[in-house]
């Protein structure tokens, strides 16, 4: 269902993370990585995670990655719990997270939850610890 949803809105990255986690491309399961979930109701209505930043080469950078809320879930704080979560799993790993976004309404989100905007050409924003 989330899947669907998200290609609805043109994104195609939660069919990406279907099929690189059934593929073993990701599994977000090297140093430090996590895949989070919100359930309600036994649904999906929330997923994120966190890998290793394939573009920094320090081990310092984790990167925020395939992070979607479901439309009706969205303004009701799911999305700040579930990212608060994932910071705080983060922390213990890396220094900093970065993220790309090209969505006002998400770069917008990240900037209420305390990310700077950068223009590193693979990342647009980030969040030091």
């Amino acid at each position: 269902m989330l899947i669907e949803l998200s290609e609805r809105e043109g994104f195609q990255f939660l069919k990406r993370l279907k099929h690189d986690f059934e593929t073993g491309e990701n599994r977000f399961d090297q140093y430090g990585e996590g895949l989070f979930a919100v359930y309600k109701d036994q649904e999906l209505i929330a997923v994120g995670g966190v890998s290793q930043d394939p573009f920094d080469k320090t081990g310092k950078m984790g990167r925020l990655r395939r992070f979607y809320i479901h439309p009706d879930c969205r303004q009701k704080t799911v999305g700040a719990y579930l990212l608060k979560h994932i910071e705080q799993y983060a922390q213990t790993y890396f220094e900093q997270l970065c993220l790309f976004t090209d969505t006002k309404n998400a770069a917008n989100f990240y900037q209420r939850m305390g990310y700077e905007g950068v223009d590193w050409g693979y990342s647009n924003f980030r969040k030091v610890f």
